[in-house]
């Protein structure tokens, strides 16, 4: 089968057909998709509100809860303890399918009359005031967590301990202010480095032990922007450079930075792998257009994401398989159109489900099989139901697509679409999507000024903690927690002028954006795939993965 080019009929942009994919669709039995992924992929985080949160009345007791739904949200929403508990059972809100209207209008009054959970906390503890938790214990406004402990503001930090400030942390202890690291212990201000240790402002760096400013090193120790020094010459630069002073700080960066444009970059970020594309991808074979994968085989268009196999257009997820148009997936496998389903398979057009399977447009269901909008069938009238309703919606339009945007419970600046696909107000009303102007925030209520406080780690104390800041940036309050004041102190670090969201932005746009152009590899001239933009591949030297190799090593 040959090549077909598509026009989005959201964007209006070309996107293309190959011939796997429809190897893929045919498998699946879905339609060949109508909008392109990056589309695809936005619509999906349009139902993801990570980091938003909301002080509000829980429906069932009334008691004051953190919630990401806003006080004003259509659906009910429960504490997650009442969500879990046995005083309400989700059946009591089945209904039988109405073959004269749209799936899509049936799943919506299902969806905003069951009630939901405050929080997506699983099997997680002293995780209140974080999102998106898997087997956490005592993180505090870490989003996307998952079998952390001991962490603090994050996004994505999965099997870390004693870590703060950091964006796509895996596997890591005592990391601070990093941004794509893997295997890392007492790492601060790092990106793009794998299993360094006892260093400081590294980029592109592999097995280093005290190294300070340094870039596209392996196997180094004792090394200040790309030149060994002697251990009492380290120590030295510490003296004369501390980390608890800002200028510093700068100092090391800006060198760092000055030495990227020098020294080759690498095209593509990741390793063990047989034929990829994308950024960030690990341990994969025949897995393309994809963004921080850590495992996988045979997908495409997927998105953060441990372990994927045999999936297309995915998102945000731990391990899945067979899955097509999902949205995070915890160990489960032939899932279509649905999100935040956990330990299950063959669920279609659902949410909120866990340990099921043979479901059908169903909310909030646990431990259940052969059900249809919340309603009980046996497994033959299930499996007839089902085809009738597959064949209904293939004639509606509605089979193999995502859920349309109307369904989402967030607007545009409250989801996620918003940090990987930033719109302003404006745009984001053009392009048909809502936004919400009273997103959570203090002002003017400061109790101190920035310049007021401890000028060394050792006067750090628990006073900080009566104290209320002001965002140098945005002008917000924002508080400090006593754990983080005794990292910054054991690890002789500035206390950040920022809060948490300006902070998190700022990490944000370090990295590349998900998506893919066209380049030439600055030694060899082949033509090859980045996601380093064209303004960007005209500051560094972006080279393939053959030509990095033979410099670095």
């Amino acid at each position: 089968m040959k090549l077909e080019t598509k026009n989005c009929q959201n964007c209006k942009n070309n996107f293309v057909i190959e011939p796997d994919d429809f190897g893929f669709y045919e498998k699946m039995d879905v339609p060949v998709p109508e909008k392109c992924p990056q589309c695809r992929q936005q619509l999906r985080m349009l139902f993801r509100n990570f980091k938003t949160l909301y002080k509000r009345p829980s429906d069932k007791s009334k008691k004051m809860i953190i919630s990401m739904y806003s006080p004003e949200t259509r659906l009910p929403v429960y504490d997650s303890e009442e969500w879990w508990g046995d005083e309400w059972d989700p059946m009591d809100y089945g209904k039988g399918f109405d073959f004269k209207k749209p799936f899509f209008e049936q799943w919506k009054e299902l969806f905003n009359t069951v009630p939901h959970p405050a929080l997506m906390n699983t099997r997680s503890i002293s995780c209140e005031y974080s999102n998106m938790t898997i087997d956490a214990k005592n993180c505090y406004l870490v989003f996307g967590c998952v079998e952390d402990e001991d962490c603090d503001y994050g996004h994505i930090v999965w099997n870390c301990r004693d870590s703060i400030d950091n964006l796509y942390l895996f596997k890591c202890e005592s990391c601070y202010e990093c941004i794509d690291c893997l295997g890392s212990a007492k790492l601060f201000y790092a990106q793009e480095c794998e299993s360094c240790v006892d260093s400081v402002g590294l980029f592109d760096c592999r097995n280093c032990l005290n190294c300070i400013g340094c870039v596209g090193q392996i196997n180094k120790s004792y090394c200040i922007f790309n030149k060994p020094v002697t251990k009492e010459e380290y120590k030295e630069f510490l003296s004369n450079y501390p980390l608890n002073e800002k200028s510093s700080i700068d100092y090391i960066l800006k060198e760092r930075d000055a030495l990227r444009k020098k020294h080759p970059q690498r095209s593509f970020f990741g390793s063990h792998n047989n034929n990829v594309s994308g950024n960030h991808i690990y341990n994969a074979h025949n897995i393309h257009h994809s963004f921080d994968i850590k495992n996988g085989e045979n997908s495409k268009f997927c998105f953060t994401i441990r372990k994927t196999i045999d999936t297309q257009d995915a998102s945000f997820s731990t391990e899945l398989s067979e899955c097509y148009q999902a949205l995070t997936m915890l160990d489960s496998n032939k899932v279509i159109g649905s999100q935040q389903i956990v330990d299950s398979h063959n669920i279609y057009y659902s949410e909120l489900c866990y340990s099921s399977n043979e479901l059908f447009g169903c909310c909030g269901l646990r431990k259940k099989s052969y059900c249809i909008l919340n309603k009980q069938y046996t497994k033959e009238k299930y499996m007839e139901l089902k085809e009738k309703i597959v064949n209904y919606m293939k004639k509606t339009g509605e089979w193999g697509n995502f859920f349309p945007s109307f369904l989402s419970p967030f607007s545009y600046n409250e989801s996620i679409a918003n940090e990987y696909m930033p719109l302003n107000k404006e745009e984001a009303l053009d392009q048909g999507f809502l936004w919400k102007d009273n997103i959570p925030s203090t002002k003017g209520q400061g109790t101190i000024k920035y310049d007021n406080l401890p000028n060394t780690p050792e006067e750090y104390s628990r006073e900080l903690l009566k104290e209320v800041l002001t965002c140098k940036n945005c002008n917000k309050n924002y508080k400090l927690i006593n754990r983080e004041i005794n990292f910054y102190k054991k690890n002789k670090l500035l206390i950040p002028s920022q809060c948490f969201n300006c902070r998190h932005e700022t990490r944000m746009n370090k990295r590349n954006r998900r998506k893919l152009w066209d380049a030439n590899c600055a030694k060899c001239n082949t033509v090859i795939k980045t996601s380093y933009k064209p303004e960007d591949q005209k500051i560094y030297k972006i080279y393939c993965e053959k030509c990095y190799q033979q410099e670095i090593y």
